[in-house]
């Protein structure tokens, strides 16, 4: 098979074999590839250069998907096969995770604590969410022993949310399933409110 290129727009070089146009890759990669204009190639040499560039292209992506914020490893194959690059997609992931860019358990530790910290979430819906990342049950274990789920920002979040919505029977159901929904038991929304309850009392007899 015949192997020849030419420039395209900006830094484009396409690239045809025996006269029918195969690929198209940005001239710095172009010119690590070493090829030569009117060069013949087997099938077997054919079917490396499209890998190569299949992986580069899911890498170039994957790049532009991590800079804008971290991903686990699922979470980027996923998107990497939304966009069209599936045949690379592994490969790219597996270099981007031997040089530190991709770690699942880097991964698991800050999403957990963004959950915990601006939504609120209790233990059970941070596990949920970061299983719905793809992260294996260990590393989601691990971390989440890590993180301290206190009685603290539960009865924040019932004071700022929901105290007022308590008054009755119907809103007090509802507002313990909005706060089941965030994660947390019915025994620690029990033992929130009973804190409530007798923090509300001292502050009555200290008046």
């Amino acid at each position: 098979m015949k192997l020849t290129y030419k420039k395209g727009k900006g830094d484009k070089i396409h690239i045809s074999i025996d006269g029918e146009y195969a690929l198209t890759v940005d001239e710095m990669y172009f010119a690590s590839l070493y090829l030569t204009d009117g060069q013949e190639i087997d099938e077997e040499e054919y079917a490396a250069l499209v890998e190569r560039v299949n992986v580069r292209r899911a890498y170039n992506c994957a790049v532009s998907l991590l800079s804008r914020r971290d991903h686990s490893k699922k979470e980027l194959f996923t998107k990497l096969k939304e966009k069209g690059y599936s045949k690379g997609a592994q490969a790219a992931i597996e270099r981007l995770e031997a040089g530190g860019y991709v770690d699942d358990e880097r991964f698991c530790r800050l999403y957990a604590a963004e959950l915990v910290r601006h939504k609120g979430y209790g233990k059970r819906r941070v596990e949920q969410e970061l299983y719905r990342k793809g992260v294996d049950r260990d590393t989601v274990y691990n971390v989440l022993e890590e993180i301290s789920f206190d009685n603290n920002t539960l009865i924040d979040i019932i004071k700022r949310r929901y105290l007022d919505k308590m008054t009755d029977e119907k809103g007090r159901q509802k507002a313990f399933n909005a706060l089941m929904r965030l994660g947390y038991s019915y025994g620690e929304i029990r033992d929130a409110l009973r804190d409530i309850d007798e923090e509300i009392t001292c502050e009555v007899y200290d008046e």
